[in-house]
């Protein structure tokens, strides 16, 4: 079996205590089974302003050499995955921007390298470029990511990521694109809350010409997460005010964090270049930072405040507290995400590439679909569908009747073709009385028959009723129309809830469409037989009909003298002899009345005292005949187990085969699943170890 050291990889074992290390395996657990691609795990982030001696300090930190040189500056993100294995060895990956075309996204997929050594990442960061096009191109900075994993039997559970530096402004070589992309890569990173931010600042610029602070205060405004660290420190002039603006920084100071700050020394270029062996450079860089420490103005900070190794044991706790504050919301995601990927999955339902399994699936969607279409036409609304969104249109009893309510009233609002009301005889929608006598008499002379003077042609009754409620038939079809699209709209939304968006299509498309287009037809049918009754001569077993014509006609001499009357006895004042006589001429009955207004008036009544009736009758008939019957006690039964059973099996094909595509995304969906259910085992098992730390018996 191959050691480590064969590699060259290095031991970061003195980052990590023997707690913290357990700890860390369990976030390396996680990130072996795939759990990264899904939920935000903690990782150490290095990003600062250009040349601000990033790379230096992760190369200090891991002993992973990084590109320092100007050429050859960070040009996309690096994340350098640390795994604990029997087996050393270094793999390369690209994971592809979410900006790549497609082919480049499987190009840059394939690529894969094996390194030998750790020494043969300078070579690497050179391919990879290339491999991104950003030496063909003019691109200057890529979204692409460089994963770079060291697996040893002595590596440390630990991310560590590498981010091109911050521009201010655009240059010949950097465009203002380059600095928008660079600016958005950074900030993708930094907002992940679980991600220890090292923010870099170099001693060679002011400090407040360096945005890196602006970026982190944006994302961590309390510094809970974020270690600021000074580089550079050696570039600065003795007892000068700007060695002591950043003696004062690296204080807490000036900008603080909670974390606080920490002063490095970088290794000078000169033995970069010079010295070939990197761990003879690591080693010289330690004793120069120690002897700059020990004669600069430096010294005056506490101790545990400067230098590299000093820095690895900050890391190495505030990683640890990071992870265990963490763990708790990361159960949280995992259970999440989990919830989310059952639900995807039983919307997809089982594999069935067979006929059988395709109709069986069918039949249990049917059982399902059915007992939700019966509480819906009930109102019982406890099934979950009802409660998981405040969508009125899964309300599909409370809906239709509130609809019915309404067209009851509209009906009765505006469903006559004019209406008698003397104080508004102005307005085209209302006739006087006397106007509308007139009118019917002018229909009465058109439709004469053998009748007696005085006395209306039976049919005039039913013509008058016909032209006053003609603006039934437009209402009732549009009700009709209104409650069958709102039935299909809860096909619609119980379909997408119970199965995936091809499912519910086809099943709607070759099944529930054709079927609902047949209810339609039926329900306009049921109403044309409705109305078809009213084309004959009205009739009526219904009392109130008789009430109603008797008390309808007014009796106008009788008002007239009790009107009088009235008027007097309240004056005070008695009637003379020639008032009397003029009063009584005015009830006398007419000697030679106009039979025909007399028989017109007479239809008039009797067709309002029938139109009450009827109205009545047509708002109960065409809910419950024309609706409820045809279209919405039809809904259970459209889809169900029995309609499956004898259902077409070409039909069945359509509905519930499945695409390449689909079978895909099934796979991936239980890939994942698999990933999610695996991490929250190793967390659940950590959070009971009784080895665990004490906060972790909180989560028990």
């Amino acid at each position: 079996m191959a050691d480590s050291r064969d590699l060259g990889l290095p031991s970061l074992q003195k980052l990590q205590s023997a707690e913290q290390m357990e700890l860390l395996d369990v976030v390396d657990s996680l990130r072996a089974c795939g759990l990264s691609e899904i939920v935000a795990l903690p990782q150490l982030i290095v990003c600062g302003d250009q040349s601000s001696g990033k790379s230096s300090v992760l190369e200090a930190i891991s002993g992973i050499p990084f590109p320092k040189q100007d050429t050859l500056c960070t040009r996309f993100a690096t994340e350098v995955i640390l795994r604990r294995a029997t087996k050393g060895e270094i793999n390369v990956y690209i994971v592809p921007g979410e900006d790549r075309a497609p082919l480049d996204r499987d190009r840059l997929r394939r690529f894969h390298r094996e390194l030998k050594t750790k020494e043969d990442l300078g070579d690497l960061f050179k391919v990879a470029r290339d491999e991104m096009g950003l030496s063909s191109s003019g691109r200057s900075f890529s979204n692409d990511i460089l994963r770079v994993e060291f697996c040893g039997p002595s590596q440390p559970q630990l991310t560590l990521v590498d981010l091109p530096g911050l521009i201010h402004s655009e240059t010949k070589s950097q465009t203002t694109g380059d600095v928008e992309l660079v600016h958005n890569l950074v900030s993708r990173y930094l907002e992940n809350p679980r991600s220890i931010i090292l923010a870099v600042v170099s001693a060679k610029n002011d400090i407040g010409n360096q945005i890196i602070l602006q970026s982190a205060r944006k994302v961590d405004p309390q510094g809970q997460r974020t270690l600021g660290i000074i580089t550079k420190p050696d570039l600065l002039i003795g007892g000068s005010k700007s060695e002591e603006a950043f003696i004062s920084l690296a204080r807490n100071e000036d900008v603080k964090f909670s974390l606080g700050w920490h002063v490095v020394k970088n290794l000078d270029s000169a033995i970069t270049q010079n010295q070939q062996d990197i761990r003879d450079q690591q080693d010289i860089r330690d004793q120069q930072e120690t002897l700059f420490f020990q004669k600069s103005n430096f010294n005056r900070l506490p101790a545990h405040t400067i230098g590299i190794k000093f820095l690895q044991a900050r890391l190495s706790k505030v990683l640890f507290s990071q992870i265990r504050k963490e763990l708790p919301r990361l159960i949280d995601d995992i259970q999440i995400q989990i919830s989310a990927a059952r639900i995807a999955r039983d919307k997809l339902g089982p594999s069935r590439s067979k006929p059988e399994q395709q109709r069986e699936f069918l039949i249990s969607l049917s059982q399902t679909f059915q007992t939700i279409c019966r509480d819906a036409v009930r109102g019982d609304y406890d099934h979950e569908f009802f409660q998981v969104d405040t969508n009125p249109d899964r309300r599909l009893c409370a809906n239709v009747m509130n609809m019915h309510f309404e067209f009851a009233s509209k009906i009765r609002k505006d469903g006559a073709s004019w209406l008698i009301d003397d104080v508004d005889a102005n307005d085209d929608k209302y006739r006087s009385r006397e106007e509308a006598i007139r009118e019917a008499c002018k229909l009465l002379k058109s439709s004469r028959g053998r009748e007696l003077p005085g006395l209306p042609n039976p049919l005039l009754v039913g013509e008058l009723f016909r032209q006053y409620s003609k603006p039934w038939s437009g209402f009732a079809r549009s009700h009709i129309t209104n409650v069958w699209k709102l039935a299909k709209r809860f096909l619609v939304l119980l379909l997408r809830h119970l199965t995936d968006d091809d499912v519910s299509e086809n099943i709607f498309r070759f099944w529930l469409q054709p079927i609902m287009e047949e209810k339609l037809n039926l329900a306009c049918s049921k109403l044309d037989e409705l109305l078809e009754v009213h084309k004959d001569y009205p009739m009526t077993t219904n009392s109130h009909f008789i009430t109603k014509s008797r008390t309808s006609r007014p009796n106008c001499g009788k008002e007239s003298l009790e009107s009088i009357l009235r008027s007097r006895v309240q004056s005070g004042k008695a009637l003379s002899a020639e008032e009397l006589n003029q009063i009584m001429s005015t009830v006398a009955t007419k000697t030679d009345p106009d039979m025909d207004l007399v028989a017109a008036e007479e239809a008039l009544d009797n067709m309002n005292a029938y139109y009450e009736v009827a109205i009545n009758l047509f708002t109960d008939n065409v809910p419950s005949l024309a609706i409820q019957a045809p279209i919405i006690r039809e809904v259970p039964k459209i889809f169900c187990p029995t309609a499956v059973f004898s259902m077409d099996p070409n039909i069945v094909s359509r509905i519930a085969g499945e695409s390449e595509e689909k079978i895909m995304e099934r796979d991936s969906i239980l890939q994942k699943l698999a990933t999610l259910e695996k991490g929250a085992s190793i967390c659940k098992q950590y959070a009971k170890s009784p080895q665990s730390c004490t906060y972790l018996l909180e989560l028990c």
